[in-house]
């Protein structure tokens, strides 16, 4: 029976910005403004962006990104959602089991013969093993 080990890679730079939107969508998602059922002419949203890369060279990111959509003649400037996120600090893997997104393992069959694979996660799927440490 194979067995897998979890990788630890660091995140690119698209996980990162995927698990980011994804929380995004996850919070505001619980918003009823929201839903699918919802229409609107138009919109503006205005997004205050900070990123802090945790160990490495790359600089932080902070930065103001407006967004409109629609059409704008009637838009109300006092915000009807005001929200923060913050994201903190998790090992990459969990990132993107939490994010749904495929965490790399090292896949080793019967005869001894080692691949590395993308596996996705999700809830109720049983979560890789953490080479050295308990199941």
């Amino acid at each position: 029976m194979p067995t897998e080990v979890s990788v630890a890679k660091p995140l690119s730079g698209t996980e990162a910005l995927d698990s980011i939107v994804y929380e995004l969508r996850r919070l505001l998602s619980r918003d009823g403004r929201f839903q699918s059922h919802m229409a609107y002419q138009g919109f503006r949203a205005a997004i205050a962006f900070k990123f802090y890369p945790a160990v490495g060279f790359t600089p932080p990111v902070e930065r103001a990104i407006e967004i409109t959509g629609g059409e704008l003649s009637e838009i109300e400037e006092n915000p009807t959602v005001d929200e923060q996120i913050v994201i903190p600090v998790r090992p990459p893997n969990q990132v993107r089991e939490e994010a749904e997104m495929p965490t790399p393992v090292l896949v080793t069959d019967a005869v001894g013969r080692t691949e590395e694979k993308w596996v996705k996660r999700g809830p109720g799927r049983p979560r890789n093993v953490v080479k050295g440490g308990v199941q």
